[in-house]
């Protein structure tokens, strides 16, 4: 598939303004052209600062004699100065025949493209804890890794979705060493959903005990005898010693631990898979902590020939203070395995057995530094090879940064319920007639769209406060507002005949109205804004792009009639308007957002 025809179409009227200035002995590059802030600036503007040095004029000065100079042609009908920049006008009846006409043949290919042909690219995400609860802090991540895979598969690359599972280390142990002293069988549900969360819990709980300074001498919170001064630092001591221990003992291969992680580990991972069924989410490969630790440990004698890995005071570590990056711990004092020596053999992995290019990390800003020491650390081991760090910010709620250590946790499966029960609630007060079945189906799809679109909407350095019912505002910037478009635009064209009318010859100058030529750019515009996310590695750029679109064409459709209109204008906007359904369609469909013909 050749690239993006209105990427080429973008690009040919940019050649043709290059043309016109040539003829006044101005040499540009076609990316030298900006699109102006508004409409009625133009559509293509040429800043006149680095040509006023070479011309020695003012910046406002070249501008105006350049277009008292240029005589339009082809698609430019008018060129106008406005202060320092020269702004070309094009014609908006001949752009918008050639973009509808070809967005309604291409239909849901239109934004794909070759970019990435041939490339083999890893995309890495989620990597949820097991032992521990999957809050809406996770979603995040999911949203932006399910979205850019869908995007580099659009752009051509060859991609696989993995999944690095954290399924030991210290976080486990203290769950399991809760599990062993204050849980009795009886207290554990039976209910998948119930026994992922249960470990949440229980993380929870054992994060505080290893903390506090009061005793629980039962499982009861409520039965505590308050210590003071030595006593407590020899409790928490013993306490920490007891985890460490169940660590040490865990990676040696304890049987009786083997199986209690075995069968809690399996509690995790089945409420994963329920969740990312849920999601819509699905990966090729999935790797484990548990089975990297055992790679890190066997490759542990070659890494110590490198010279800044080394043992120091009993454990090992990666020295990286001659590259400004500080001292990496990779094995305890004790023998226990700290993340490095689990992503360094995995790194390895991924290029030798799948054969990528490239692999991308999709992991929260605050391991930024700890990623750049695992990439410097394979290039002195000169494995130097395309890996990326894709970074995003946290989400807190109104009450705070969430945290499974400390409790403050709101499991996605909170949210998602309390989200279902109030559009349930309201699909039933506008549907009547409709099923419970069908009400259900459409409120889910309703409540997937806000969460997803709740997550990417905000540019992956930007921290989310979320509010779920902002994000279920149907007026807001938000998925379930995208999805009411969409039904608006549905309920026009099945209203219209314009499935009769799809082949009859139209006059695109009857779409002369500003919405309109700006509607008619921002679809030529779309392959830019999936292409751009490829630079980025942001899908926040095509989540303000869709509700953009969104936007305009709720104004056109407040703005001018469409069905009571003149036949020949009537016919030029549901072509318009068909052309803007698939758009959106497309985008929503990079974004995984569900889809829906009537809310």
């Amino acid at each position: 598939m050749k690239l993006l025809k209105f990427m080429d179409l973008n690009l040919k009227i940019k050649n043709e303004i290059v043309k016109l200035l040539a003829k006044q002995k101005i040499k540009i590059k076609p990316e030298d052209l900006e699109i102006p802030p508004s409409a009625e600036m133009g559509d293509f503007g040429l800043p006149c600062f680095n040509l006023a040095k070479k011309l020695k004029k003012s910046p406002a000065e070249v501008a105006k004699d350049l277009a008292s100079k240029i005589k339009v042609s082809g698609t430019v009908v008018n060129v106008k100065n406005l202060g320092p920049y020269l702004n070309f006008v094009i014609d908006s009846s001949q752009i918008g025949e050639l973009a509808i006409k070809e967005i309604l043949k291409q239909k849901n290919k239109y934004g794909k493209s070759n970019i990435g042909k041939g490339v083999k690219v890893m995309i890495e995400y989620s990597q949820p804890n097991t032992h521990k609860e999957f809050h809406i802090g996770h979603l995040r991540n999911v949203c932006i890794g399910s979205a850019l895979i869908n995007i580099y598969k659009n752009c051509g690359y060859k991609v696989v979705a993995a999944n690095y599972i954290g399924d030991t280390g210290a976080h486990v142990a203290k769950t399991l060493w809760y599990l062993q002293n204050y849980i009795n069988e009886t207290d554990i549900s039976a209910d998948i959903k119930e026994r992922g969360e249960f470990l949440g819990r229980c993380y929870t709980a054992a994060s505080h005990l290893l903390e506090t300074v009061t005793k629980i001498k039962s499982g009861s919170p409520k039965d505590m005898e308050f210590m003071t001064g030595k006593q407590i630092i020899n409790e928490l001591e013993e306490r920490q010693g007891q985890v460490s221990e169940i660590l040490k003992k865990l990676e040696d291969g304890d049987k009786d631990l083997l199986n209690l992680w075995k069968q809690t580990r399996q509690w995790s991972l089945d409420l994963f898979t329920e969740i990312y069924k849920e999601l819509n989410v699905k990966f090729d490969v999935f790797f484990y902590e548990s089975e990297e630790e055992k790679a890190g440990k066997k490759m542990l004698p070659k890494l110590l020939k490198y010279p800044f890995i080394k043992k120091s005071e009993g454990a090992v570590i990666a020295d990286l203070q001659k590259e400004n990056l500080g001292v990496l711990v990779l094995v305890r004092k004790d023998g226990t395995a700290l993340y490095g020596i689990k992503d360094i053999p995995l790194a390895v992995k991924k290029f030798k057995k799948y054969k990528i290019k490239k692999s991308l990390y999709i992991v929260d800003s605050r391991q930024a530094q700890y990623l750049q020491q695992i990439f410097k650390i394979l290039e002195l081991m000169d494995f130097k090879k395309e890996m990326i760090h894709v970074p995003y910010e946290f989400v807190q709620l109104k009450s705070g940064i969430i945290s499974s250590r400390t409790g403050n946790v709101v499991t996605y499966e909170e949210v998602k319920e309390a989200a279902l029960n109030k559009v349930i609630g309201e699909t039933k007060s506008r549907h009547a007639d409709w099923t419970d079945d069908k009400i259900k189906e459409i409120s889910q799809k309703i409540v997937s769209a806000a969460l997803k679109f709740g997550m990417l909407k905000n540019g992956n350095d930007k921290v989310i406060t979320f509010d779920i019912e902002e994000s279920l505002d149907t007026q807001g910037f938000t998925g379930p507002y995208l999805q009411y478009t969409l039904a608006r635009l549905n309920s026009i064209l099945s209203k219209s005949e314009i499935n009769k009318s799809i082949k009859i010859k139209v006059d695109y100058k009857n779409l002369a109205a500003n919405i309109e030529k700006k509607l008619i750019k921002q679809l030529t515009q779309y392959p830019q804004a999936v292409a751009e996310v490829l630079k980025t590695n942001d899908p926040a750029n095509l989540a303000q792009y869709l509700f953009n679109l969104a936007q305009d064409f709720n104004a056109f459709y407040h703005e001018l009639p469409v069905l009571k209109a003149e036949p020949e204008i009537k016919n030029a906007r549901l072509h318009l308007i068909s052309a803007l359904k698939q758009v959106l369609e497309n985008g929503l469909e990079l974004l995984d957002l569900p889809i829906l013909q009537k809310m």
